[in-house]
């Protein structure tokens, strides 16, 4: 199946390489890419610091100890796979993940180019002042004889790419293609995918529960704030969610996001004083919110929610009706189902038919589902609830939950490439032979080799040729991408050239084995 191709014109200011012609995913694109979430200043400087002080030492020791040690490790032309064994561990997931986070893998490391300073001040430190003074000049000066740029393809799975980990097998989403020591390089950044990975296909579960109809507000679960950029492209990718308290997203990209703001109980706290009492300390904060915005979601629990606050807000709600003042409750605390069906009475005994609310409290896909049904149980539209979440989408966010790795799969000797895999005495650990392409027949995906005749769509996608950035696809695009495949999928299987490696390399520790 022949992806269609259609040409576009980028503007290149070096007019030495007007000629090159990069296909990404049926995409031809002439000349210097329009990297689509970089084209404003602010947008450049956000990747510029996700960028380390120096990409050269940014370095794994033991990876830099092994590229200094030996040439043929080094040099060689090599595949690496990168690859999730593992299923989240979430209620119907079913073994998917969704592709997203390219741009925080691609825009940091290959956007610009590595200075000849960078690559000479690594090297010095190393060979001079570290304990182990083992580095890879040779194959650092192919970067700087290549502009800068790593002599690295990477092909996978693009954007929104829903791909598959379960009965005993998994589809890997990367293979980075050239020198050792350069490929290996890569495996720490490249493996930080994971927590795009993962709050993507969390956004999808919470997509699947509630529509579009949800607030993010996860900013303080961060440890960093511009992470938290990259984790709302991920909820954009996975769930189309676009509304966030994340001021910065929203200045960056509002493309994408649109910000929203509630009251928190530190406006309250700071109406509290003494000689007046807590309510009316309460009712002077929510009066004076609700008269400087046009959309005000109230916090009702300040007191107590059902005996004070929701009243209170009901006093508003009625003294505003008719006008273009939005106004309603925001829930986070106590018994949050119910206090949705007692305000929602409460707005209907005063004739009120229309209303909203807003709901947190550690909410997650399963307990918005939970609340929505026990309010549609009660008679009521469930779309009256918008819920908010945070700390959710970085609840179990590590590398070990998708057990995402980076392998050695195939390296040449003398011209020809040595397919080769990982054994383990742990089940689970081992690793895929080859120079990994991803295809898709019907509802099942393939894992294949570069070459090999497969009946299908080719997946695997160029997303770096020569060290340059080669997908220009955005977020809308990927969103797309994730919605149609979601679905799609439910098997994997191993292309016949890789059971035949797979089955050589088993049968060949067999034999070792067997002699021990």
């Amino acid at each position: 199946m022949v992806n269609e191709i259609r040409v576009r014109k980028i503007h290149r200011p070096n007019s030495s390489l007007l000629n090159e012609t990069d296909r990404i995913n049926g995409t031809i694109a002439l000349g210097q890419p329009d990297y689509p979430l970089a084209k404003t200043s602010e947008q450049r400087e956000f990747w510029r610091r996700l960028q380390p002080v120096n990409r050269v030492a940014t370095s794994d020791t033991y990876k830099r100890t092994m590229s200094g040690s030996s040439e043929l490790f080094s040099d060689n032309f090599s595949c690496y796979s990168l690859a999730a064994r593992k299923a989240l561990d979430e209620e119907g997931v079913n073994g998917r993940y969704i592709m997203a986070g390219i741009e925080k893998m691609l825009y940091p490391w290959f956007m610009n180019p590595i200075s000849v300073s960078e690559v000479r001040k690594a090297e010095e430190f190393f060979k001079t002042k570290a304990q182990v003074d083992k580095f890879p000049t040779k194959a650092w000066n192919k970067v700087i004889a290549n502009k800068g740029f790593f002599p690295i393809d990477i092909y996978g799975l693009p954007g929104g790419q829903t791909f598959l980990v379960k009965d005993g097998k998994y589809v890997p989403i990367m293979s980075v293609e050239g020198p050792g020591a350069l490929a290996s390089h890569l495996e720490a950044h490249l493996e930080s995918i994971y927590a795009p990975l993962i709050q993507a296909t969390k956004a999808r579960l919470f997509y699947e529960e509630v529509g579009k109809q949800f607030a993010e507000f996860g900013l303080r679960a961060d440890e960093n704030e511009n992470n938290h950029v990259t984790l709302m492209q991920a909820l954009y990718v996975g769930g189309g969610f676009k509304l966030t308290s994340d001021d910065q997203a929203v200045f960056l990209f509002p493309e994408y996001f649109e910000d929203i703001g509630t009251v928190g109980h530190e406006l309250i706290m700071a109406y509290q004083k003494k000689g007046i009492s807590l309510e009316e300390a309460q009712d002077r904060a929510l009066r004076d919110f609700v008269i400087a915005n046009k959309r005000s979601a109230l916090l009702p629990d300040v007191i107590n929610t059902i005996k004070s606050g929701l009243p209170a807000i009901l006093r508003l709600v009625k003294e505003y009706q008719g006008t273009e003042k939005v106004i309603m409750p925001r829930l986070d605390s106590g018994d949050v189902p119910y206090q949705c069906q007692f305000w929602k009475n409460m707005t209907l005994g005063e004739g009120i038919l229309e209303t909203e609310m807003v709901v947190e409290d550690g909410y997650n896909p399963r307990k918005a589902r939970e609340t929505r049904a026990a309010y549609a149980v009660a008679g009521f539209n469930p779309n009256d609830i918008t819920p908010g979440a945070g700390g959710y989408f970085r609840d179990g966010c590590m590398r070990d939950a998708a057990s995402l790795v980076y392998k050695r799969s195939a390296t040449e000797h003398d011209g020809v490439l040595e397919d080769q895999l990982k054994f383990s005495d742990s089940p689970g650990k081992g690793s895929l032979p080859g120079r990994i392409r991803i295809y898709g027949r019907d509802n099942t995906l393939i894992v294949a080799q570069a070459g090999e005749k497969i009946i299908g769509e080719l997946l695997s996608v160029l997303l770096v040729k020569n060290g340059r950035i080669n997908y220009f696809e955005d977020l809308n695009q990927q969103r797309e991408r994730a919605e149609k495949t979601w679905n799609q999928y439910d098997d994997i299987e191993y292309s016949p050239r890789t059971l035949n490696i797979i089955n050589e390399r088993r049968h060949e520790l067999e034999e070792v084995r067997a002699r021990l």
